[in-house]
C-alpha cells in the first residue's frame, strides 16, 4: 500500500495541513464541504503509482487554519489554494475537485491557465441566483454548542436527512432523493467532519451557494471534464451549462465513482504525458516563531506545535481526553517549546494504536528525537501527570523541573469507579451515544468523576461553558473505546508515590476546588 504522508506548511501566517503520496506529474485534489483531505485516501492510493497526488485541507477545514474574515467567496478559497501551491513549490498540476472543491478547482484553473494542465470536476454546482437566495441561511443554521448538548442530536439527524432530501430541510416529495441512506458508520463519519471544524462548516457551503456567476466555465483554456454522476443531486445542474468551448466536456456518469476514475486513467495519461515530475519540497521548521509539524512516532503521526529558542525546552502535555493546547493558551512564549497533540487527539487522532501509557510515552520520546541534549522542563495537565515518571526514567538528568496542573491522583477503588462510569462508545442508529458523552464530560466538571454520584462528590465550581465541554467532547468521540485504556494507564493507583520519588524539583498548581482531598498540594509539601 502506498504511503500517504501528512505535512503542515506555513502560508501567509496560517498553518495548512495536507497529504502527499506517489511520484510523477502533480495531481491536486480539493475536497467538498464539510469534509477534508481524509476523504481522498482511496483516490490517492489509486493514482499515486503514476502521479504525485497532493490533497490540502481547505481553509478552516480538517487541520488547516481558517482565513480571516467572513463571509468568504470561492475566489477567496481559490486564492488561498494558489498560495498553498506556491508555498510547496507546485508550479504545474492537474486539479480534481468535488462539489465545493469543484468550484474552487474551476476558479483555480480559470485564474491560472498557465499553471493548471487539466481540470476534472465531480459535480459542478451551477446554482442560480434564486437558489442562492433560497438555500443560503436555511441550509446553514449556526452550529453553536448548547449547555444540554442538544446541538449534537440535531447534527446527527441533520447529516442523515441530507441523504433523504435536497435541500435537507425540505421534506416535500419533490425534494426526495432516490439514493442509499446513511449507514450508522457513515453518519458518524460525516458528523465527525463537522465536529472537526464547528461553526466554520458554514464557510465552504456558503461560498458555494453564493456562487452563481458561471462564466469561468466557458473561459477555461485547458482540457476539462465536468462529470455528473447519477445519484448526485447536482446531476440536475448539467443542462444549465451551455455553449461550452470544445476543450470543456460534460460527462454523465451512470456507474459511480469507480467508473469515473477508470475513465480518467487514459485521459489523464494523455493530457499529463508532457508534464514535469513534481519534486516535493519538504519545509523545515522555522528558526523563529511557532511552527506546526507532523512527526512519525510509535503511535503513528503526531502533530506538534514547536518553537525554537534559547534555554531549556518546555514540553507541555495537555490532559488526556481533552482538547490539545495551542500556543495562544500559553502564559508566555519566550524560549523553546514543544506542544504535542497526544496520540488519539487533535491532529494526532489518525491512529489505530491502543493508547496505553507505554505507547503514549514512546510517542513523546519519538517527538523529542533529534533534540538529545537540550535540558527539559516538563509541564503536565490533569491526567497527563501519569506519563511523567516514565518520561523522567527515560530522559534522566535532562529533566530539570516538573510542573503539574491539577493532577489526577486516585486509589484503586476510585480508579475502578472512574473506569466503570466512562461514557458509552457503542455507536447507535439514533446517535444517542453523542448525548451520553456530552453528559459525562459536563458532569466531570461538576462531580468528582471517580466518586459515585452523591452530595459528597459535588464540586462547588462554576458550570463549564458549553464551548469548553464541546471541545473536549470532540476529543472523547475521537478516542472512542480507547478512552478506557488511556485513562486506566494515566491514573495508576501508585502514581502519587512515583511522583514524590522524582529526583528533580516538583511544582504543583491546583486551587482548592480542583485539588481532590488536598492530594496535589501534598505532593509538594
Amino acid at each position: 500500500m502506498t504511503s500517504i504522508q501528512r505535512r503542515f506548511v506555513s502560508v501567509n501566517g496560517r498553518q495548512v495541513h495536507y497529504r502527499i503520496a506517489g511520484t510523477g506529474p502533480a495531481l491536486l485534489l480539493i475536497h467538498q464541504s464539510p469534509q477534508n483531505s481524509r476523504m481522498w485516501h482511496t483516490m490517492m492510493q489509486r493514482f499515486a503509482d503514476r502521479y504525485t497526488v497532493i490533497a490540502p485541507d481547505t481553509p478552516g477545514f480538517g487541520y488547516s487554519d481558517p482565513l480571516p474574515g467572513n463571509p468568504m467567496t470561492i475566489a477567496d478559497f481559490g486564492t488561498a489554494t494558489l498560495a498553498f501551491c506556491q508555498a510547496i513549490g507546485l508550479q504545474r498540476f492537474a486539479v480534481f475537485g468535488m462539489h465545493t472543491g469543484g468550484l474552487i478547482a474551476t476558479w483555480l484553473a480559470w485564474a491560472n491557465p498557465q499553471r493548471v494542465a487539466a481540470l476534472v470536476v465531480d459535480g459542478y454546482a451551477a446554482f442560480t441566483p434564486e437558489e442562492s437566495a433560497l438555500y443560503g441561511d436555511a441550509y446553514l443554521p449556526p452550529f453553536v454548542p448548547q449547555w444540554d448538548g442538544s446541538h449534537l442530536r440535531w447534527l446527527w439527524s441533520r447529516m442523515r436527512e441530507q441523504k433523504y432530501y435536497f435541500p435537507w430541510y425540505d421534506g416535500r416529495a419533490e425534494a426526495a432523493m432516490r439514493i442509499a441512506p446513511q449507514t450508522t458508520e457513515s453518519t458518524r463519519e460525516t458528523v465527525m467532519d463537522v465536529l472537526d471544524v464547528g461553526d466554520t462548516y458554514r464557510a465552504g457551503y456558503a461560498a458555494a451557494f453564493r456562487h452563481n456567476d458561471h462564466h469561468w466555465v466557458s473561459e477555461l483554456k485547458m482540457p476539462s471534464w465536468l462529470v455528473f454522476r447519477h445519484g448526485d443531486p447536482l446531476l440536475a445542474h448539467m443542462p444549465r451549462l451551455l455553449d461550452l468551448p470544445g476543450n470543456v466536456q460534460l460527462i454523465e456518469e451512470p456507474d459511480g465513482i469507480a467508473a469515473m476514475h477508470a475513465k480518467m486513467d487514459a485521459w489523464l495519461a494523455q493530457v499529463l504525458s508532457v508534464e514535469p515530475v513534481f519534486e516535493a519540497r519538504v519545509t523545515e521548521a522555522s528558526s523563529a516563531g511557532w511552527q506546526r509539524r507532523i512527526i512519525a512516532t510509535a503511535a503513528g503521526d503526531m502533530a506538534v506545535w514547536e518553537c525554537a529558542g534559547e534555554g531549556p525546552l518546555h514540553l507541555v502535555l495537555h490532559a488526556p481526553g481533552t482538547r490539545p493546547l495551542s500556543p495562544a493558551q500559553l502564559p508566555v512564549s519566550e524560549g523553546a517549546w514543544l506542544l504535542p497533540d497526544l496520540p488519539g487527539h487533535g491532529a494526532s487522532c489518525e491512529t489505530d494504536s491502543e493508547l496505553g501509557a507505554d505507547v503514549v510515552v514512546q510517542a513523546l520520546l519519538d517527538a523529542l528525537r533529534g533534540n538529545d541534549t537540550q535540558p527539559l522542563l516538563i509541564e503536565a495537565h490533569g491526567g497527563a501527570a501519569g506519563y511523567v515518571p516514565a518520561l523522567v526514567d527515560a530522559l534522566g538528568a535532562r529533566v530539570q523541573n516538573v510542573l503539574l496542573h491539577s493532577p489526577w491522583l486516585l486509589d484503586a477503588a476510585e480508579q475502578a469507579v472512574l473506569l466503570d462510569n466512562l461514557p458509552t462508545t457503542v455507536i447507535d442508529r439514533a446517535g444517542g451515544y453523542l448525548c451520553d458523552v456530552w453528559q459525562w464530560e459536563r458532569e466531570r466538571h461538576l462531580l468528582w468523576p471517580w466518586m459515585a454520584p452523591s452530595a459528597d462528590a459535588r464540586r462547588r465550581v462554576d458550570a463549564p461553558s458549553p464551548a469548553c465541554v464541546h471541545a473536549n467532547v470532540v476529543e472523547l468521540l475521537r478516542l472512542g473505546p480507547r478512552l478506557h485504556t488511556l485513562l486506566r494507564d494515566a491514573t495508576a493507583p501508585d502514581l502519587a508515590a512515583r511522583l514524590r520519588a522524582l529526583p528533580m524539583p516538583l511544582q504543583v498548581n491546583a486551587d482548592s476546588e480542583s485539588d481532590f482531598q488536598g492530594r496535589a498540594a501534598a505532593l509538594s509539601a
